[in-house]
C-alpha cells in the first residue's frame, strides 16, 4: 500500500468478529467469504488499537496521528506498521475501503 493511501477510509467487514480471548485480541472470520480469504488473526497491542479505530469515518492519517499520540513509536515505524496491518486486513477481507 502506498503512502498516498493514508487518506483512505476503511470500515470493518461485519463478517469478521473481534474478541479478546485470554488477553489476546483475535479477529475471527465467520462467513464463507472471509473464511476462504483468511484465518484467525491475532493482533498485538497496536494492532488492536488500530482495529478499534477503524470505523468507516476516520482516514488512515487520523489513525496514524492517534498512534503517535498514544504510543511511544517514531512516525516512520508507526506508518510502516499501520500500512502493513491494513494490507493484511485487506487481503483477508477483514476491512473494506469506504473512500
Amino acid at each position: 500500500m502506498k503512502e498516498n493511501n493514508l487518506n483512505r477510509i476503511y470500515q470493518k467487514n461485519p463478517d469478521v468478529v473481534y474478541r479478546i480471548i485470554a488477553g489476546e485480541a483475535i479477529l475471527l472470520p465467520i462467513s464463507k467469504e472471509t473464511q476462504v480469504a483468511g484465518r484467525l488473526l491475532s493482533l498485538n497491542e497496536v494492532g488492536a488499537f488500530i482495529w478499534e479505530r477503524i470505523d468507516g469515518k476516520k482516514r488512515l492519517d487520523e489513525i496514524l496521528a492517534e498512534i503517535l499520540r498514544e504510543h511511544e513509536v517514531d512516525e516512520t515505524t508507526a506508518r510502516s506498521d499501520l500500512l502493513e496491518l491494513i494490507a493484511d486486513l485487506e487481503k483477508t477481507k477483514a476491512i473494506i475501503v469506504t473512500e
